[in-house]
């Protein structure tokens, strides 16, 4: 079982989700938490966060975001006490029959083991005995076409499926990055391909100059 978890997430949770047997990737994730297999994303949130999102439309926009790169969409609710102010039932009810609309499963835990637990078991369901194909280090050379896959995912906002969009409909990595920005949108919509195109032609020098100056102000 395989899961590629944030890095950004807390080291608890890989730690138990390591004690369960779940082969663990920390990496920068910028549409979720949580990738289990290729088409599963796992948003893990308070329930402050949650309601907090619902009432200023972030996790709407979170969920979108989900849903360009994966199948299937699940936000895990972590609380050990779960109770809602009398005024917050409505946005909260709401916003739930919204998600199920959208194909979006909302899950309640009490407590980091208990999202560890899940996570571990949706992984087994996922991906049975058989780890799924995520950009990962390997010790056989990859071949070519998922060299070209990896370097696309690791691109900010860009995740498994919307890689598997781009080089289905451009082919190749080189195509990709020579296309304009109105066939990029066509394919992944206009934020995904604005920041393809910033990445593309910010000049390392700038980059450099910015290390330089956090050097100096360290």
């Amino acid at each position: 079982m395989r899961i590629v978890m944030d890095d950004r997430e807390p080291e608890l949770i890989e730690k138990l989700l390591r004690r369960l047997g779940v082969l663990v990737e920390r990496r920068r994730i910028e549409v979720s938490d949580y990738l289990v297999g290729t088409n599963v994303c796992v948003e893990r949130k308070s329930l402050g966060d949650f309601l907090k999102s619902i009432y200023d439309g972030r996790l709407f926009d979170q969920v979108e975001q989900m849903k360009g790169n994966c199948e299937i969409i699940i936000v895990l609710v972590e609380e050990p006490h779960f109770h809602l102010r009398r005024d917050a039932v409505p946005h909260y009810l709401g916003a739930l029959s919204s998600l199920a609309l959208r194909g979006v499963s909302v899950i309640h835990v009490v407590s980091p083991e208990d999202t560890a637990r899940f996570l571990a078991y949706l992984a087994r369901k996922v991906e049975g005995s058989r780890p799924s194909v995520i950009p990962v280090r390997r010790r056989r050379r990859p071949k070519s076409w998922e060299e070209a896959y990896a370097v696309l995912v690791s691109f900010p906002s860009i995740g498994p499926k919307s890689a598997e969009k781009l080089l289905n409909e451009f082919g190749t990595l080189k195509d990709v990055f020579s296309a304009d920005f109105s066939r990029l949108r066509r394919v992944v919509g206009e934020a995904k391909a604005r920041k393809i195109q910033e990445v593309l032609n910010t000049p390392f020098r700038q980059v450099k100059e910015a290390k330089l100056m956090e050097d100096d102000q360290g």
